[in-house]
C-alpha cells in the first residue's frame, strides 16, 4: 500500500463506476475530493467478460470469422467512463484517466489500486432497507477485505 502524503492527504483517487446511480454519485463526490485535495482521479469501469456460445463460434469459423469476441459489455464501461469523466468537467476537474479491466469487480478494484499507485478508494453504496443500512454491499465489503487501501463509500 501506498500511504498518503506526509500532510495525510490523498494524492491519487480511483473511483468505481458502473453506470448506477451510486456510482454516478460517487464519481461526483471523488471528483470534488481530488479537486480539493489537488490529487489525481482515476475512473475504473470492470466490464464482465461475455463469451460467445459454442454453437456462435462455430458459426464464425465456419464463416470464416476469425477475430476474437470482445467483451460485449465493454461499449456500457465505455460509456460508464465518459460519463463520469462529464462530470468531473463540468466540476472543474480536466485531467483525469480512465481505465477498463475484466474480472471478478471486487480483486479488480483491489488489483488497479494495487498496480496504479491509489491512496484512496471511492465506491457507491445503495443500503436498501434498514438490515441493509448496517451491511457494505458485497462489491465494497470484499473491496475493503483486500485493498491495502483506505476505502471512501458514498450513500
Amino acid at each position: 500500500m501506498e500511504a498518503a502524503s506526509p500532510t495525510g492527504s490523498f494524492e491519487h483517487i480511483l473511483v468505481g463506476v458502473d453506470g448506477s446511480g451510486p456510482a454516478c454519485r460517487a464519481a461526483v463526490a471523488a471528483a470534488r475530493l481530488a479537486l480539493a485535495l489537488n490529487a489525481k482521479l482515476t475512473f475504473l469501469a470492470v466490464a464482465r467478460e461475455v463469451r460467445a456460445s459454442k454453437e456462435i463460434e462455430d458459426y464464425a469459423k465456419l464463416e470464416g470469422i476469425d477475430a476474437p469476441c470482445l467483451p460485449l459489455l465493454r461499449k456500457e464501461a465505455e460509456f460508464c467512463l465518459a460519463a463520469a469523466v462529464i462530470s468531473a468537467r463540468e466540476l472543474g476537474l480536466t485531467a483525469t484517466e480512465r481505465v477498463i479491466q475484466t474480472g471478478e469487480v471486487a480483486q479488480t478494484i483491489a488489483l488497479v489500486s494495487r498496480t496504479h499507485g491509489v491512496d484512496c478508494i471511492v465506491l457507491g453504496s445503495s443500503p436498501r432497507g434498514a438490515v441493509r443500512t448496517l451491511v457494505m454491499g458485497s462489491v465494497a465489503k470484499t473491496v475493503g477485505e483486500v485493498a491495502d487501501t483506505p476505502l471512501l463509500l458514498i450513500p
